[in-house]
């Protein structure tokens, strides 16, 4: 939706007065949203590895077999993703990264500036939108979990934010947006309380900056992709006072530049690493005698595979519901499911315990 001018200039004046909403540029989009119902879907907390967690979005479609199933205990809701225990194509929508959801913010799309994660936090964990280029934008908070436990959490969104789907040209499309409304926002009690103990809507993270790595199994199927949007500006320069509570983070300020930085990659998470070289049989190639006697080849060649078997076609929909990327392959003579080829060793490790996490026995090949 594009401001009127009387609208951009009370939308300039409210930021110069009061420093609370920031102002987007306004590029545009090809992409709309629909207003869905809040009922039909949930953000949730998936555990992964270490004491990690990924953002997972469940939509039920209406009339269809349960998608999942909340068990309340004191603050904290944990989720029972029954859809892992059959075939849920037709019943459930799920929704697992980047190429899935995004952050929408006054109708503008921040899918390529801003990467959803989970933090935990003040003894729970929290759902926030991380600047991906540019560590010293604060991040945006969209969600709280409101404790924590072990397993699957719901995700409560925070006032002013709701579900929508994006459109095309008046068709309804997969993807979720996370939607928020920053008028809504802060018209809310906790924005306008000017207690320093509150919490702030924007915190800053110490870890270093966010990335996306790209999976691709052997011959994926051609897929539209979020990069089809207009080239994105790069940001430079960031306020460097300490936020506030009733503030919303700044945009990024458009350098003048004659090319467009180059756009992010997106992936599942947890993130796996592409393979190399585009092999048939799936098996990795052994590194070149160059990278044998220097640390810095060594590293860089070394590959982790991670194979799982499965007896049954509901195995393998439970493998595929967490790396929808799986593919057929063999190992000594036996017919495997690979799900990613790594060269970090953690990362293996962490899809070794997904699956695990679900009562299989993967192996990872060296």
């Amino acid at each position: 939706m594009k401001l009127t001018l009387i609208g951009k200039l009370v939308a300039v004046t409210t930021l110069a007065l009061t420093g609370m909403i920031p102002w987007f540029p306004s590029e545009a989009s090809p992409f709309d949203e629909q207003e869905v119902n809040q009922d039909d879907y949930i953000a949730i907390a998936r555990p992964y590895g270490d004491n990690k967690y990924d953002l997972l979005i469940i939509r039920q479609i209406p009339g269809q077999r349960q998608c999942w199933e909340e068990i309340e205990s004191n603050s904290v809701t944990t989720v029972d993703p029954l859809l892992l225990n059959f075939n849920f194509a037709g019943s459930c929508q799920r929704s697992t990264d980047s190429n899935g959801y995004s952050l929408r913010i006054d109708g503008q799309d921040l899918g390529l500036d801003y990467l959803l994660r989970i933090v935990e936090r003040n003894g729970e964990l929290v759902l926030v939108g991380t600047h991906r280029s540019d560590p010293s934008q604060p991040n945006i908070v969209v969600g709280r979990t409101d404790g924590v436990a072990s397993g699957f959490l719901k995700i409560d969104l925070d006032p002013g934010w709701r579900f929508t789907q994006r459109a095309y040209n008046g068709n309804v499309l997969g993807h979720v947006y996370l939607t928020g409304d920053s008028t809504a926002i802060l018209a809310q009690p906790a924005y306008n309380n000017t207690d320093s103990s509150a919490e702030a809507v924007m915190v800053s993270e110490s870890d270093p900056p966010v990335q996306e790595q790209t999976f691709t199994a052997e011959n994926p199927p051609s897929v539209p992709s979020y990069s089809s949007q207009p080239p994105r500006l790069s940001p430079e320069n960031s306020l460097t006072s300490q936020p506030s509570r009733n503030t919303l983070p700044p945009p990024p300020i458009p350098s003048v530049s004659n090319e467009p930085p180059p756009l992010p990659s997106f992936s599942e998470l947890p993130p796996l690493e592409p393979p190399t070289t585009k092999n048939v049989n799936g098996v990795v190639p052994p590194p070149s005698p160059n990278a044998v006697n220097t640390g810095r080849n060594t590293r860089t060649s070394q590959s982790y595979r991670v194979v799982v078997a499965v007896s049954s076609s509901q195995d393998r929909t439970r493998v595929r519901s967490l790396f929808p990327e799986a593919f057929s392959t063999s190992y000594q003579g036996r017919s495997m499911l690979q799900v990613g080829l790594f060269s970090d060793k953690n990362n293996a490790q962490k899809a070794e315990q997904s699956l695990r996490s679900i009562g299989l026995n993967p192996i990872i090949i060296q």
